[in-house]
């Protein structure tokens, strides 16, 4: 629930800048400060609640965020404004930012939270391909008021799932907590972790939130970027499963090595073809490496500690990745073009596969190390 709230302000990024360029003539700039500081709040609030999710009882955690951003999502609809629209946004975040701190907490708990990354990923691509495609086609007849409805249902939809929260507040045993934390007290990894998170995540965020754009200028209409980008998203419910299916039976350096070089390649190719075969193509490969990684990712950093601690970082992160990107991509676009951006993302790929290397040499030592103390 908390992870389909959260990524929804992401995956949507494309026709929700795209709706406020179009719906109220906002500029790439304007357009992308708005989503950056939506997906910011949700980055500041789930990191900040990150030291204390031992503490708060998680159901009602999650039910304060989903009545953040029902209430965000009606007020927006009233509004017509840059900055009346930019502040609402920061207040649906804040909600989004809560429910997904509640989600992490539980998943540092889980015994593989690789394979249940990628399940809950599963379930979030099959929600994002339906509200996608309907999306592309409420964009082209109620510009940004379509979005915010389509939102507004999806998170009562998700409502019910609020209640399979626990009501108290989960902590751990002494004992486990010790255990936990002779085996992941280097703080070092868990920077190194989140850093790797944050740059995969400004690349998946500066490739996808103007791919709409670029689809656009090659004469796709709204309906069927809608139908592209839900498209996208089923390929990349392929990614998802095999993470969901293999967990830690296999390496984390494949499918993370793997999704890095794809989603570079492809995001490069989506700003600088002139093919809207080749444009489409591209948006699947994208999609397929970036839910393969992205568990792996996020499941590293979870393993580090039992209290959720480092998983409600991890996603924090994600996030504030993912913020960063609009407002960075919006730039590029506006001072070069969108061909810029496609270097600039495989640029960044390259330096994110060489972090993603360093990380998993240091986190080798760890455990072997951690192994031989206990043994």
């Amino acid at each position: 629930m908390g992870i389909s709230l959260s990524n929804f302000a992401i995956f949507s990024a494309p026709l929700y800048i795209g709706g406020l360029m179009d719906g109220f003539g906002f500029s790439e700039r304007q357009a992308g400060s708005i989503s950056t500081v939506e997906i910011g709040s949700i980055a500041g609030v789930c990191l900040l609640l990150s030291g204390t999710l031992s503490r708060i009882p998680l159901r009602y955690l999650a039910m304060t965020g989903a009545v953040l951003i029902l209430a965000a999502n009606l007020v927006t609809l009233l509004l017509d404004s840059y900055l009346s629209i930019l502040i609402i946004r920061i207040i649906a975040g804040v909600g989004a930012g809560a429910c997904l701190a509640a989600t992490s907490a539980l998943l540092s708990r889980m015994a593989d939270p690789d394979r249940v990354m990628g399940m809950m990923l599963m379930i979030n691509t099959v929600l994002m391909v339906i509200a996608l495609t309907l999306m592309g086609y409420a964009k082209a007849h109620w510009m940004f008021g379509g979005f915010i409805l389509l939102f507004t249902v999806v998170v009562l939809l998700s409502l019910p799932l609020i209640f399979f929260l626990p009501k108290q507040s989960i902590t751990l045993s002494p004992i486990g907590d010790q255990v936990s934390a002779g085996l992941h007290s280097n703080r070092m990894l868990g920077v190194l972790g989140v850093s790797l998170l944050f740059v995969f995540c400004l690349i998946e965020g500066s490739i996808w939130s103007f791919s709409e754009r670029s689809g656009t200028n090659l004469g796709i209409s709204d309906g069927e970027n809608g139908l592209l980008l839900a498209l996208a998203q089923a390929s990349g419910l392929l990614g998802a499963a095999a993470a969901a299916f293999y967990g830690d039976r296999i390496s984390r350096r494949y499918p993370v090595v793997v999704g890095i070089l794809l989603i570079g390649s492809a995001g490069m190719t989506i700003y600088q073809t002139t093919f809207q075969l080749v444009y489409a193509a591209s948006l699947c490969i994208f999609s397929f490496g970036f839910f393969l990684s992205f568990p792996y990712l996020v499941g590293a950093c979870a393993r580090l500690d039992k209290h959720g601690r480092w998983a409600a970082r991890a996603n924090g992160i994600n996030m504030l990745g993912a913020a960063t990107a609009p407002l960075v991509a919006a730039n590029i676009v506006s001072s070069y073009n969108y061909h810029s951006l496609g270097t600039f993302c495989l640029v960044l790929a390259a330096i994110c596969l060489g972090m993603s290397m360093v990380f998993d040499l240091l986190n080798g030592r760890k455990t072997l190390r951690a192994v031989v103390e206990i043994g």
